[in-house]
């Protein structure tokens, strides 16, 4: 292994292991369910329809960190820096990309705010099949 690999993957496990340190140490800012009407994109996870919980978390480095687990899965997320008034409902929002639907936003309540998701260039890049066409809207209880 090359030096530069090696301290690549170094680099990536201090980061991996402070993503889980702060995890682990969190403070939560908001919890909620959902429950996913159609397979949807969020960065470049793909959830599958059903039941999740979600929690918004600040890590001990003050980055936002959003939590999804559902059956058999579990993946977190970092929040995008700088969070807009939240609307009061507590919601995804997905919209459709290339044929399939993306979570655009986050709006985790009027204690926590609402959070805007880009679209990452792998799943702009992919071609998708589908029948997304409308905008979708998840409420979130217990936000």
């Amino acid at each position: 292994m090359t030096l530069q690999r090696r301290f690549a993957l170094t680099l990536a496990l201090v980061a991996l292991l402070g993503l889980t340190a702060a995890g682990a140490s969190a403070q939560t800012l908001a919890k909620g369910t959902f429950t996913l009407p159609a397979q949807a994109y969020w960065n470049d996870i793909m959830l599958q329809p059903g039941e999740y919980t979600l929690s918004l978390d600040r890590g001990i480095s003050g980055a936002e960190l959003v939590s999804i687990r559902g059956e058999g899965f579990a993946a977190m997320l970092l929040a995008p820096v700088g969070v807009d008034e939240s609307s009061g409902h507590s919601c995804l929002r997905l919209d459709a990309v290339n044929g399939t639907y993306v979570i655009r936003e986050l709006d985790a309540g009027q204690l926590a705010g609402s959070f805007k998701f880009g679209v990452s260039k792998t799943v702009r890049n992919l071609t998708l099949r589908g029948a997304a066409r409308q905008p979708v809207t998840v409420p979130v209880a217990g936000m």
